[in-house]
């Protein structure tokens, strides 16, 4: 094993980045099996992209994860929390090959919460149960979700996973806990040996089976990471790194309720959608959320290693600034748009895009059609 011969201020190095390698080498077998297989998103109305496009890429992700993990021989959760892992995976890998109804993913997504509860983890650990079991629930069920939301466009969940999983990989080495600076560093390097192939223009969509599982992860990570620190304090710092899915999710809820409609609705009024609006092309809106994510990010690092009161008062500046830039993307662009089509790819195909006015859903469905 690796942890027997490598120092532990390495292995989080050393794993990540045999995680990007493994990750690098099995996207591309991935994506020969699933265009073998008949298993690609034909672009039509309710999808963002414009050419054929294989799924499962969430499938090489999981296994260089996985592969690398089991390699280097540390145990950064116990074993409920990696299965809780793996029942979204296969509700997601279900939901992407034939189609899952919404009752039996939920079903599956409670049960995943259910198995983190089960190990142990708790959000805001310091506070009575009452209080952090509803927070823990809220949170394992709400990031899936706030990430499978943000894989609407080439790049941005990837790159949001990226970017997230290394500011906790960076904490947890702060904290000297290896075993979680680890796991969140196989989770950064799996996900941007995929990314490298889910770039704009995309070749591969991670699909739910990657998006559920990403989430799963980041929140566990998010609350692997509390234990050394402060009530308040424990609870800010994940949820700071994180910014980026949780202010999307927030902001779309809330403009949705503001205008009568259903949360649940399908629709192009994600945060993406609106900067793609603002005349931002695909390459640039996922630098844009990253830029965000690393401002946030960095916050929550002086939490974990600054005085207080800076740290306090950059949080109120940084909530100041989401509220503000929430307020100017929801009056500076409609939330579905009404004769401009969205920007025109990075790409030369002989397939017409789809006017973004025909475009109900605000995720791309991975159900392929054969």
């Amino acid at each position: 094993m690796l942890s027997e011969v490598l120092s532990p201020m390495l292995m989080p190095w050393v794993n990540g980045g045999l995680a990007v390698l493994a990750a690098v080498s099995l996207t591309p077998l991935v994506q020969w099996g699933a265009r073998k297989g008949g298993w690609v998103a034909i672009p039509e109305a309710g999808k963002w992209h414009d050419t054929p496009t294989t799924l499962l890429g969430g499938v090489a992700i999981v296994l260089a994860g996985a592969a690398v993990l089991a390699l280097g021989g540390q145990a950064a959760f116990p074993i409920l929390v990696w299965a809780g892992a793996g029942l979204l995976f296969g509700a997601g890998l279900v939901d992407d090959l034939w189609g899952l109804g919404p009752v039996a993913k939920l079903i599956a997504q409670f049960g995943s919460a259910a198995l983190a509860l089960s190990a142990g983890l708790l959000f805001a650990p310091s506070a009575p149960v009452w209080v952090s079991v509803p927070l823990t629930l809220i949170w394992l069920l709400g990031l899936p979700n706030a990430l499978n939301l943000l894989d609407a466009m080439d790049g941005v969940a990837a790159s949001v996973t990226v970017l997230a999983a290394a500011f906790l990989g960076g904490v947890a080495g702060l904290q000297g806990a290896w075993a979680l600076a680890t796991a969140a560093a196989v989770l950064a390097g799996a996900t941007a040996g995929f990314l490298v192939f889910n770039v704009p223009p995309a070749r591969i969509f991670m699909g739910d089976c990657g998006s559920l599982v990403l989430g799963y992860m980041l929140a566990v990570l998010g609350m692997g990471v509390q234990s050394s620190v402060g009530t308040a304090t424990s609870v800010l710092v994940p949820v700071l790194i994180l910014a980026v899915p949780i202010f999307d999710t927030t902001f779309v809820s809330i403009t949705r309720i503001r205008r009568g409609e259903s949360v649940t609705n399908g629709g192009t009024d994600h945060t993406m959608h609106r900067l793609a609006r603002l005349q931002w092309s695909e390459r640039q809106v996922p630098l844009l959320l990253c830029g965000g994510g690393i401002l946030a990010g960095g916050i929550g690092l002086v939490g974990q290693v600054g005085p207080p009161l800076l740290f306090y008062t950059l949080v109120l500046g940084g909530v100041a600034t989401a509220v503000g830039i929430g307020r100017l993307l929801a009056h500076r662009t409609p939330p579905e748009p009404i004769e401009t089509p969205r920007p025109a790819p990075t790409h030369t195909t002989s397939v017409q895009p789809v006017p973004e006015s025909k475009r109900p859903a605000p995720r791309r469905p991975t159900t392929p059609s054969r």
